[in-house]
């Protein structure tokens, strides 16, 4: 269902390989926890972790995804229907407290650095 593959941006990110219903899982964390953040981690319920497909989610103001638990797993669910093809992003604001490595997104050129920071 996902797929690591470069962005437009000559980066690296995680795109769906088939259509996929808003509502749906679409991918399950396998989470290596850290004592601290760094630039491919990922924040949920205070602890940090890695992935081998999180570290290549892409940050997006409107974001096809959110991060959310269920049955105690750390789950990837569509927010919305997405198209094949189509790239997958979540919001780091909504997840991490402090971003390592502050940035100004490509969505709405405004500076990504966290909840603790983020503007309301």
């Amino acid at each position: 269902m996902l797929t690591i593959k470069k962005t437009k941006e000559n980066m690296y990110g995680v795109f769906s390989t088939k259509g996929i219903k808003a509502g749906e899982t679409i991918y399950k964390f396998v989470p290596k926890y850290i004592a601290n953040p760094t630039q491919t981690s990922i924040q949920y319920n205070g602890k940090h972790f890695e992935d081998n497909i999180g570290q290549y989610l892409n940050h997006h103001c409107n974001p096809s995804t959110g991060i959310f638990v269920k049955n105690q797993s750390i789950i990837l669910n569509a927010l919305r229907k997405i198209c094949k093809n189509e790239e997958i992003t979540f919001d780091y604001n909504k997840t991490e407290d402090y971003i390592t490595h502050p940035f100004k997104c490509k969505c709405h050129n405004k500076l990504i650095k966290g909840k603790k920071f983020a503007i309301k």
